[in-house]
């Protein structure tokens, strides 16, 4: 079967120099196979750039394509300038995410494709240019789980991609892979957002024996997007219970809805204030099943943004998994702690009509979302 293989563009220039056969020069002239796309999401420090492979991909063992960008348009002829690779691609498409630019600045950028790391096909030169800063600190959300301790949550579930070694959180609080994470391998293609207790040096580990789980490694030990190691990390028993169950007001800072199509748990920060023309009700449905959360309540994608913009946390009802087999997605959500209990593990799961704290075998495979210390 072949494979995209997307990874460091540096270390392919290196293995190239040491290859008896070296690359042909780049092909500027080929917008039929490359095409650059447009430049998205544009902030003061980041952008989403894109771009097109017109290419029947199955004719070559191996496919990289990404994006170069700089302030200097003369960059980007060869590849001194800066690039980062795509993951995947959508139908033909693929989109990188660029972060730590300057502001108030020019940014050339184009698309490339490495055929059989042989040949090199480059798409047309385009630009975009960063936003004013506000000059406003972005506003932090704060949750307590200790007396005198808060926290924030990540911007969504933790993802892995096996084929790439490479993490990230889900582009949206909404997103969870589900069904999909029954393809879980060492080499998948794919991201996956199901992991086994502790798994942050092993996250494709789906042994059902519990003595393959007996050291914790949290998950924040990595480099998540852009993050450095160790910037994030998981809840422990006691800090879950209090968020959800000891912090001033507790009970009216949670509650289970469907947001846009996607049924979970959403939970809100310390002294919250609920937005105009949006009303939320805390607590659960009287039953059990995936219909009782819109039977509860229910939020549009525009009722979601001014929800979100006051700091509430969604959790998904992502399911759970056991080996390759996938249960009850969009029924309960499963949330590991990094709390161990008498050969079990710590978790915070929900139903359409509950919420606690549990504990379940360390081989389940369940969600992760990570916080950061504040």
């Amino acid at each position: 079967m072949k494979k995209i293989i997307p990874f460091l563009l540096c270390m392919l220039v290196v293995l190239w120099a040491c290859e008896k056969d070296t690359p042909t020069p780049p092909t500027p002239d080929t917008p039929s196979k490359v095409e650059t796309g447009a430049a998205e999401n544009i902030t003061a420090t980041s952008a989403t750039l894109k771009g097109m492979v017109n290419l029947d991909i199955i004719d070559y063992e191996e496919i990289v394509f990404g994006v170069m960008y700089s302030t200097k348009a003369e960059d980007l002829v060869d590849f001194t300038a800066p690039s980062k690779n795509g993951l995947e691609l959508i139908g033909n498409e693929f989109k990188v995410e660029v972060t730590e630019l300057k502001t108030e600045t020019k940014y050339y950028y184009r698309a490339y494709v490495m055929l059989n790391t042989l040949q090199i096909l480059l798409g047309d030169v385009k630009e975009f240019s960063t936003l004013a800063s506000s000059g406003e600190p972005e506003t932090t959300f704060m949750f307590s789980v200790a007396e005198n301790k808060t926290v924030t949550f990540s911007p969504g579930n933790l993802q892995y991609h096996p084929a790439n070694d490479d993490w990230r959180f889900a582009p949206s609080q909404l997103d969870y892979i589900g069904e999909d994470n029954a393809n879980i391998s060492e080499t998948y293609n794919g991201w996956i957002d199901m992991f086994a207790w502790g798994t942050g040096d092993n996250p494709t580990n789906t042994s059902k024996d519990d003595g393959d789980y007996q050291t914790f490694v949290d998950w924040g030990v990595n480099k998540i997007g852009s993050d450095a190691p160790n910037t994030w990390r998981t809840l422990t028993y006691d800090e879950w219970f209090f968020v959800i169950k000891k912090r001033y007001n507790a009970k009216k800072l949670f509650g289970v809805a469907q947001v846009n199509g996607v049924n979970g748990l959403i939970l809100l920060p310390d002294g919250w204030t609920c937005p105009d023309d949006v009303t939320f009700k805390p607590g659960f449905h009287e039953n059990a099943g995936t219909e009782y959360y819109a039977a509860y309540q229910t939020f549009s994608a525009s009722d979601w943004t001014k929800l979100e913009a006051s700091g509430a946390v969604f959790f998904s009802a992502a399911g759970f998994r056991y080996g390759s087999d996938i249960y009850n997605v969009q029924g309960c959500g499963y949330y590991w702690s990094a709390t161990e209990f008498y050969g079990l593990a710590d978790n915070l799961y929900f139903y359409s009509d509950e919420a606690d704290m549990g504990s379940g075998y360390l081989y389940r495979g369940q969600s992760v979302r990570l916080v950061k210390d504040k």
